[in-house]
């Protein structure tokens, strides 16, 4: 019965060990798979800040480039009229929205225009417009590239804290993962020492039931001798108590009237005991 409570016992260990390994396990297979979750979700913060990098340096450059060209076609009007001594005042570009200068007439816009040749000057009003327009886009395209770069440094600012994140959260998921492969680990080292355990009471209990098996014939056998025994132990007591009562009745006839005149019979109980009956020993 030890035995059988024992290996019951190892039974319900290897039972219990193994729904643990079980959780366990599956607790591990959903933390591989969240770490592979924020693997991708980095990466696709990753591609997704590239790619934000990537059109602002675009946009940046074609600004850059848009900056480039109208500055150098300003100059090039500029220094013509410089060159020719031509003053064309104050460049409105630095006051946005402001409206153009417009040329101021001589005469009247009406009046129909003398046949004669414009000198390098005469036109100086609508070149002037022409570069403060070029001044105010310049501007822009400026304004443009400082707002592009401030939005870019916040995005960049952002990708950073949610990479700083992903990374803890992946490192905390890691260390979840490794305390798991422990436990499953250890768990089973548990049930295989259980299960040897219980192989060896299984052996135990097998050897220990053989040899109840093998000595079974002669426990019936002695005890059926037994009842024999015991039924001719009473025969012969029987027949003790038979002779010892025959003795105690028994007196030659000499004696007994001698021993009736001179004085009453006394039993001797230790006569029986220095009796011998050879007759009845086995």
């Amino acid at each position: 019965k030890d035995l059988q409570w024992k290996i019951k016992n190892n039974a319900a260990k290897i039972d219990k060990l193994t729904k643990l390994i079980e959780l366990r396990t599956a607790q591990k297979e959903r933390t591989i798979q969240e770490i592979a979750d924020v693997d991708e979700h980095m990466a696709q913060l990753t591609a997704m800040r590239t790619e934000e990098n990537t059109d602002f340096l675009n946009a940046k450059k074609e600004d850059q480039d848009a900056i480039d060209l109208l500055m150098a076609a300003r100059d090039a009007l500029a220094s013509y009229y410089s060159n020719h001594t031509v003053a064309m005042g104050e460049v409105q570009g630095s006051v946005k929205g402001a409206f153009l200068q417009q040329p101021e007439f001589e005469v009247s816009a009406d009046q129909a225009p003398e046949a004669k040749f414009s000198d390098k000057g005469e036109r100086k009003h609508e070149a002037k417009g022409i570069v403060s327009i070029m001044t105010m886009i310049i501007e822009d395209l400026n304004d443009e590239i400082s707002n592009g770069m401030k939005a870019e440094e916040e995005a960049q600012l952002e990708y950073e804290s949610q990479m700083s994140s992903a990374k803890k959260l992946r490192e905390e998921l890691v260390a979840k993962k490794v305390s798991l492969e422990d436990a499953i680990a250890k768990r089973g080292e548990e049930k295989e020492a259980e299960t040897e355990d219980k192989t060896e009471n299984g052996a135990a209990l097998d050897d220990e039931q053989s040899y109840k098996a093998s000595i079974k014939p002669d426990c019936d056998w002695i005890l059926g001798a037994f009842e024999k025994r015991a039924a001719a132990r009473e025969a012969e007591m029987n027949g003790l108590v038979g002779a010892k009562e025959f003795l105690v009745g028994y007196q030659l006839p000499a004696e007994a009237s001698l021993l009736e005149e001179t004085k009453p019979h006394v039993f001797d109980d230790e006569a029986l005991s220095r009796t011998r009956f050879l007759s009845l020993r086995r």
